[in-house]
């Protein structure tokens, strides 16, 4: 499974992280388990160490993007499975029913059925 944390490179400005929190500062940084001091020392530095980044990001609009895009796409493909899957269902019951015919008729046991549309 890949990582959905961004890169440094890909992480938007910490001031832009901590304002996009709809949170007050002071629960903030208790979420973080740091002091509001701490946190205000983040914010005036624009720096912070990378797991508070990615705290802050994961909580923020964009990881919750990347989240729900995550999810989407896993519902998406698993639908697509169950389809494939009641296409192979309607298959086999084709088959059945051919050889429950062919049976009902005395045909050979042997017979292979290879095409049946």
């Amino acid at each position: 499974m890949p990582f959905l944390a961004p890169s440094p490179a890909r992480l938007p400005p910490f001031s832009s992280l901590l304002n996009d929190q709809t949170e007050p500062q002071k629960k903030v940084a208790r979420h973080l388990g740091v002091s509001l001091r701490t946190l205000q020392r983040y914010k005036a530095s624009g720096n912070a160490p990378r797991s508070v980044y990615l705290t802050l990001w994961f909580e923020s609009r964009w990881g919750m993007s990347a989240l729900h895009e995550k999810a989407f796409n896993e519902a998406v493909h698993a639908r697509a499975w169950v389809a494939s899957m009641e296409r192979e269902c309607e298959r086999l019951h084709r088959v059945i029913r051919v050889l429950e015919k062919e049976q009902e008729e005395g045909a050979a046991a042997n017979r292979g059925v290879y095409r049946v549309r």
